[in-house]
């Protein structure tokens, strides 16, 4: 990721965290949604209101990278498997957390069922899918309509 990157904010396929959500489904949203579309990152140790660069304190960050690994393997269904990497700009280190597009759609989280945890990607947000948008998810997958 580039300082570019980072002033152009967020978008359809980019979420910026100052730090990791003590509760996961803050950003649990924004991971299903990107496995629900195109795929997207989600960036941790940048503020999203003024884009600047926060980092995650060095002796925390292998100890985040994993919380964060977790919890999206953990919370989501079917599983996913992000890719998570620590980057550093300007001497700070942010972690990286890449979502690909899902295979297996529509993907939800686990604790709110595949009726309440779908979400799309649309423009900077995520939104809950409806029925309509879930079914269409599962049959473009190859699955029989719910």
């Amino acid at each position: 990721m580039t300082r570019e990157e980072i002033l152009a904010g967020e978008s359809k396929n980019v979420e910026f965290k100052v730090g990791r959500p003590e509760k996961s489904i803050k950003y649990m949203k924004s991971v299903v949604a990107f496995a629900n579309g195109k795929g997207g990152r989600i960036v941790f140790g940048i503020d999203d209101n003024t884009k600047e660069i926060i980092g995650i304190p060095e002796e925390s960050v292998f100890r985040e990278m994993d919380a964060i690994t977790n919890a999206i393997s953990d919370s989501c269904e079917p599983v996913i498997v992000p890719d998570v990497y620590p980057q550093t700009i300007g001497g700070k280190t942010i972690i990286i957390a890449e979502i690909s597009a899902g295979k297996q759609k529509p993907y939800y989280i686990r604790q709110d069922g595949i009726t309440d945890g779908v979400y799309i990607r649309v423009s900077g947000t995520s939104r809950k899918a409806d029925r309509a948008m879930t079914q269409e998810m599962y049959y473009a997958s190859g699955g029989p309509l719910l």
